[in-house]
């Protein structure tokens, strides 16, 4: 047999003592402030891949590469992979990895170009690989960093073009908030943002334990299904994240107060402000004393839009 024809080894496994050894090797000392956590258990592996449902025609958006490891499943799975690792010494290990998946394209940097926005390059690459991919799916899959776990979810479901669905690895408290039903004490902001566009299903709660090094606190896998007709109700997606915003920088108080202090602001006129903010509660039944918590996103959907064209 030709060296041509001698079969690569498998790939190598993800494990502590397999991290620790490469590491090693190479000198890389683990950097916590960019959340590196190392998913190592390979039945959690299997388990966030299945939970992704990936098909061949389907596009996925990985953030936070690594090793590779997770990528290299991916790239088998789906028709291309788009992948993010702002770790220069981190990328270059997973080039090395990668080299013989060719339906990959890693983007070395930052996938955020700022708090409320995707860098460039990343949508670039998307759209690249979803022109050549017709019909195919955008899906999120990724062993999500802590601190870029938020403005990643936020910002893709803002796109024109979001995330068809996404499986990810996340904080425990943000998997519960990023699930979270009216009247819980997780729900947020973001537990309405997500949940007036997506279907959410919290998958596992993931033990320390399961990764190197070890987090301080439990995460959670967890499905999002966007669901198009209802996201298309929102109308004006920017207007309404605005919203919902500043209507929970304010949660713990009256919802009324907090609306009639927005209105009394656009209006200029305190006494014209409530009675606009009197006549939209009586449409939608609201008590005088409801809090935002306990409005469920698609009843804040309709608040939204009755909000702005009371404002005009």
């Amino acid at each position: 047999m030709t060296d041509a024809q001698t079969p690569h080894p498998p790939p190598a496994r993800q494990t502590t003592a397999y991290l620790k050894e490469l590491f090693g090797q190479v000198g890389f000392t683990i950097d916590a402030k960019r959340g590196q956590n190392f998913l190592v258990d390979l039945n959690l592996l299997d388990l966030l891949e299945r939970s992704a449902g990936i098909t061949p025609a389907d596009v996925v958006l990985e953030v936070g590469t690594g090793t590779g490891a997770l990528t290299e499943r991916l790239s088998r799975a789906a028709r291309h992979v788009v992948t993010c690792e702002i770790d220069p010494r981190l990328a270059q290990l997973a080039r090395d990895r990668l080299v013989d998946c060719d339906n990959v394209s890693l983007v070395e940097g930052d996938v955020l170009a700022g708090k409320h926005r995707f860098a460039p390059e990343v949508l670039a690459a998307i759209d690249a690989a979803l022109a050549a991919a017709p019909g195919g799916r955008l899906l999120l899959v990724a062993n999500l960093p802590y601190c870029v776990a938020t403005p990643v979810i936020s910002n893709l479901l803002a796109l024109p073009r979001p995330f068809d669905s996404a499986a990810v690895t996340v904080q425990r408290e943000m998997g519960e908030r990023m699930t979270a039903a009216a009247g819980s004490h997780s729900y947020n902001a973001l537990s309405i943002w997500i949940g007036a566009q997506c279907r959410s299903e919290l998958v596992r709660i993931l033990p320390p334990s399961v990764f190197w090094p070890r987090p301080k606190v439990d995460s959670a896998i967890v499905r999002l299904d966007l669901e198009p007709a209802r996201r298309a109700t929102i109308g004006d997606l920017s207007r309404f994240h605005d919203f919902v915003r500043d209507i929970f920088c304010h949660r713990r108080k009256h919802l009324r107060g907090v609306v009639l202090r927005l209105a009394a602001h656009k209006t200029g006129d305190k006494a014209a402000a409530k009675q606009i903010i009197d006549d939209l509660f009586t449409s939608l039944g609201f008590a005088s004393d409801i809090r935002a918590e306990d409005i469920p996103p698609d009843v804040f959907v309709e608040l939204d839009k009755r909000f702005a064209a009371a404002m005009g």
